[in-house]
């Protein structure tokens, strides 16, 4: 009975926190670089969600070596990029309007006769150069 209430004041003093959150992350980071190498993908981490005593996120491996995640710093105001999301047409082209601090907004360029292009607020990362 004392062991096991030796090892549970043990575990309340290793909590997580969103400090030990983003050290976990750049640690699993450096973890998978030799896995990406051996197995020709690029491993990323998704959104982690946590409590005190766990952890959670999707992690996801793809074909291929890893794109560099763009910032807005990449991006200029009036440059024409695409965006590399599932619901948006790869065809589809958009104007740079305002780069802010998170987002980027952008409005779509290359739309039918009588249609108003739509903006939209944007992560940089998922914004392509064309």
């Amino acid at each position: 009975m004392r062991r096991e209430a030796k090892h549970l004041s043990l575990k309340i003093k290793v909590m997580l926190n969103q400090q030990k959150v983003q050290e976990f992350r750049s640690e699993f980071s450096k973890a998978v670089e030799q896995l990406e190498k051996d197995f020709g993908v690029a491993i990323s981490l998704g959104t982690i969600s946590f409590s005190n005593f766990e952890l959670r996120s999707k992690m996801t491996a793809r074909v291929g070596n890893a794109v560099p995640k763009a910032t807005g710093n990449d991006f200029n105001v009036g440059d024409v990029v695409g965006i590399a999301h599932k619901k948006v047409s790869p065809n589809d082209e958009f104007k740079i309007n305002k780069i802010n601090g998170k987002t980027i907004t952008v409005e779509k360029i290359n739309v039918e006769d009588g249609r108003v292009g739509a903006q939209m607020r944007v992560s940089p990362s998922l914004l392509v150069k064309k």
